[in-house]
């Protein structure tokens, strides 16, 4: 089964990095080294086997654009010192030791780009002579506000909730692949021109990656935790694709058919077996869920990646909560209402 699924995996991502929108050869120059297919990437156990399926069809010598974004994170208060003087100089030095771990504090260290940066090194260890653009996409409240009100909301309606502005929100700004890379001593400037963006949308909705189906499990068994996939996948085009759409085409770029995991022949093949060989969910989290999955993972060559648990990319990028820790996923979002 786990042969089975690499090998239905590699073709459905195989016909998306093959069959690519044409371009004029006599306008590309002979030293052009921009990447054609970028993958919204957290280093999680989802992008990181598109990225190693990517890798077995795109020609070694081309490069491939991993698009991770990131919120900002507010910095922790320093402690004022104290402004008695002799008895206190060793929390003094205290005070100063924090003050030095906050000058090197990185704002934009969140979940994602922590494992993002762990996934990276894998991919490169596993395919050294590819090009392996990590693109650190920071994103600051103000800029999120001002594009949220002059594109985003528009692209995210008919669909009004709090989960549905924060996962627009983060895509949008992906796809939009503007960010920074840092290879050398210095961060250079990177805006990917990939127009096939891959994402791992339908890979937790098929094989019970959600928290949520642990909670089905827990209260309803085996035959509960059928119902409740059954009635993901089902509705899955109306709550995700056309909004991903419409959010990535934005940039002039390719989602319709991008999602491998929701390819006909993958859906079949995972539709084709039990439940109970696509996950066990009585085994801790990072391994019941995606089971068969993870097997992949390291039928493919992949590390730590394949035993980290499910992190919704919401939370993983620091854009839940942000701007309303009070709100629900499911609450209705004023932001998207035009003020």
């Amino acid at each position: 089964m786990v042969s089975t699924l690499i090998d239905v995996l590699s073709e459905a991502v195989r016909k998306r990095v093959c069959y690519l929108p044409s371009q004029d050869e006599m306008a590309v120059p002979l030293n052009y080294t921009k990447a054609a297919i970028a993958i919204l990437f957290s280093g999680g156990i989802d992008s990181m086997i598109l990225a190693a399926l990517a890798d077995r069809h795109i020609p070694a010598d081309k490069p491939i654009d991993l698009l991770n974004v990131a919120f900002k994170i507010q910095e922790a208060k320093v402690p004022p010192k104290s402004l008695k003087k002799g008895k206190n100089k060793k929390k003094d030095c205290d005070a100063d030791k924090t003050q030095s771990d906050q000058q090197s504090f990185n704002c934009f260290d969140v979940p994602d780009r922590i494992t993002g940066r762990a996934g990276v090194q894998e991919l490169k260890n596993l395919s050294p002579n590819r090009q392996w653009n990590f693109i650190e996409i920071n994103v600051t409240q103000e800029e999120l506000q001002e594009m949220r009100d002059k594109r985003i909301r528009h692209l995210v309606h008919p669909l009004d909730t709090v989960l549905d502005d924060s996962l627009g929100c983060a895509v949008w700004f992906a796809a939009r692949g503007t960010g920074i890379i840092n290879e050398g001593v210095e961060e250079e400037l990177y805006i990917s021109e990939a127009k096939v963006i891959l994402t791992g949308i339908g890979a937790d909705e098929q094989l019970a990656g959600y928290s949520r189906h642990r909670v089905r499990y827990k209260s309803s068994g085996l035959e509960g935790l059928v119902k409740e996939l059954a009635m993901e996948l089902g509705r899955i085009s109306s709550r995700n694709l056309g909004r991903d759409d419409r959010i990535i085409g934005d940039h002039g770029k390719e989602a319709r058919q991008e999602f491998p995991y929701l390819d006909e022949d993958v859906v079949s093949f995972l539709n084709g077996l039990p439940v109970s060989e696509k996950a066990d969910l009585s085994l801790p989290r990072g391994v019941g869920e995606k089971l068969l999955l993870r097997l992949a993972a390291v039928e493919l060559g992949l590390g730590l990646s394949a035993l980290l648990p499910k992190r919704a990319m919401q939370f993983g990028s620091r854009i839940a909560k942000l701007e309303n820790s009070h709100e629900k996923a499911s609450d209705k979002c004023k932001r998207l209402v035009a003020t």
